[in-house]
């Protein structure tokens, strides 16, 4: 993809961000100058040279083929075995096996880690498909066969847009895919069963919220809502079953196939939310990218993301402009998840996480302006804030932060350690309840009047406890009692409850643990 844009950051940051922590509604962008964020430059992260040798001994991944049906004989199969860093340096070392059998194998990296490492790799082959037939990819050894030449993913799929899935699917171990990374920081649902963290498998009933539920309710905008590509992926990374993957596949390229033009210039096809950026989502289009090796989702991804600096001002100023963590979350998840998968704008999506990050780090540090308490504090806009929609900037943090390391990533952890210390001081009713809205300093506190934001504040304090050292043993405490309250009485009544709640929040275990 090339494009040709400037974009001026203020890559600035308050100096004492520096040290970790040990201490609803959519519209364009709003009007007037960014706001140059107080402080000073930080450095940029210090990354390690790659190391130019292997890794030792040669590890093997199964992988389940499933042809759709009608499909049958040799088939050219297309998939992407995603890798956890460090795993892999050298594409050409890997084999497939069948029963035994090296099959002729295409192989191409997909993106690489910031120590040079393979973060996925794309296999071709060309094999006789049956349902339940179980290949062996090996890595880290030389193959013995001949190279295929890799075909379009397009050519494997029907029809090409990918919204049928592929004529055969291929799924991963579940285990494989928790280990990877692939869809973030996640943990086994087979280690959650029969545990108190089981809270989110009662809650978020994906049987019944499939790509066949969804299209019967697509021309209605808000089920569209949170990236639902996202949540199926990433359920599919913690089950490794088919139901959840022909979601995340299927809707995903539902989602690119409705887009129109290219670069800041793409429009989705999410009715009426051309201009709403809480309905721009690129974390999707790189997963399935890294699930893949279909180039068009790594272009779409670029695509959103600069969309997104289109619409979107993330510098706060105060007063009447529209802000809120939602948008502020999905733009810097587009710019980090878009960086991870580029080829070649990876210099522009820097800028713009950088810029984001420091610019909400801002909002943190001076709203409200009479707050003087540095230790506990919500991305407050004006009064302030929203522990539910808090979640989803949490996460676009934490990505950022695994990501960019050093300074950087010292100073987006202690955001969120202050983030989730609030919510856990300040964050419930008399009962316990987490508020829909949280006031800040003299406002008022807005009460949830359902049962169907529990899980998101218990991810916030969930990863302060992790992010702060895991010594704030009180965080950990109100995190478990929220999420025994959402085992006990959460519920999902629609499609746009199922979505927010089974995105972000159903990570926190991996905090906990």
């Amino acid at each position: 993809m090339t494009r040709f844009k400037s974009v001026t950051t203020g890559l600035v940051l308050a100096a004492s961000l520096v040290v970790v922590a040990a201490q609803a509604q959519g519209g364009p962008k709003a009007e007037g100058p960014r706001v140059p964020v107080k402080g000073h430059k930080l450095p940029d992260p210090v990354l390690p040279d790659p190391d130019p040798t292997e890794p030792g001994a040669a590890i093997t991944v199964d992988v389940t083929l499933q042809p759709r049906s009608g499909v049958s004989g040799v088939q050219r199969v297309n998939f992407a075995v995603p890798l956890a860093r460090g795993q892999l340096l050298d594409p050409d070392r890997v084999r497939v096996l069948d029963g035994g059998a090296e099959l002729a194998a295409a192989r191409r990296e997909l993106a690489l880690y910031p120590d040079g490492s393979i973060r996925s790799i794309q296999l071709q082959v060309d094999v006789a498909v049956s349902a339940g037939k179980v290949l062996q990819v090996r890595l880290g050894e030389e193959p013995t066969t001949r190279d295929l030449a890799l075909v379009p993913v397009a050519e494997t799929l029907s029809p090409s847009d990918g919204t049928q899935g592929p004529r055969v699917w291929v799924r991963l171990p579940a285990s494989w895919l928790v280990a990877s990374g692939v869809t973030g920081p996640q943990v086994l649902e087979s280690e959650t069963e029969g545990t108190a963290y089981d809270a989110w498998d009662r809650v978020c009933d994906f049987q019944n919220h499939t790509v066949e539920h969804f299209l019967g309710l697509q021309s209605s905008k808000d089920v569209w809502l949170y990236d639902r590509g996202t949540i199926f992926y990433r359920a599919y990374a913690r089950r490794g079953d088919m139901l959840t993957l022909e979601s995340a596949y299927r809707e995903t390229a539902i989602y690119r196939a409705r887009m129109t033009g290219s670069g800041s210039s793409i429009r989705i096809g999410v009715p009426g939310s051309a201009t709403d950026v809480k309905y721009h989502y690129a974390q999707n289009l790189a997963i399935h990218y890294l699930l893949t090796g279909d180039d068009r989702f790594r272009e779409a991804a670029e695509d959103i993301a600069f969309r997104i600096d289109d619409l979107w001002n993330p510098h706060y100023g105060g007063g009447g402009q529209f802000w809120t963590e939602r948008h502020a979350g999905f733009s810097l998840l587009a710019y980090v998840w878009a960086r991870i998968v580029t080829d070649d704008q990876a210099e522009e999506l820097d800028a713009l996480a950088h810029d984001a990050v420091e610019a909400y780090i801002d909002v943190q540090e001076t709203y409200p302006r009479n707050w003087t308490d540095d230790n506990y504090r919500c991305f407050a806009h004006e009064t302030n804030c929203s522990p539910w929609m808090s979640a989803i900037l949490a996460d676009g943090l934490d990505a950022y932060a695994t990501e960019y390391g050093g300074a950087r990533a010292a100073a987006a952890r202690t955001a969120i350690v202050k983030l989730g210390r609030i919510m856990a001081r300040d964050g419930r009713d008399s009962t316990g309840k987490p508020f829909y809205m949280l006031g800040v300093g003299s406002a008022s506190d807005t009460r949830e009047q359902y049962e169907e934001h529990w899980g998101e504040p218990a991810y916030l304090i969930a990863m302060a406890y992790h992010h702060g050292g895991r010594t704030e043993t009180w965080l950990k405490t109100v995190a478990d009692e929220l999420i025994a309250s959402l085992r006990a009485r959460g519920t999902s009544p629609h499609m746009r409850s199922f979505n927010w709640q089974c995105r972000s929040a159903m990570a926190a275990p991996y905090y906990l643990r």
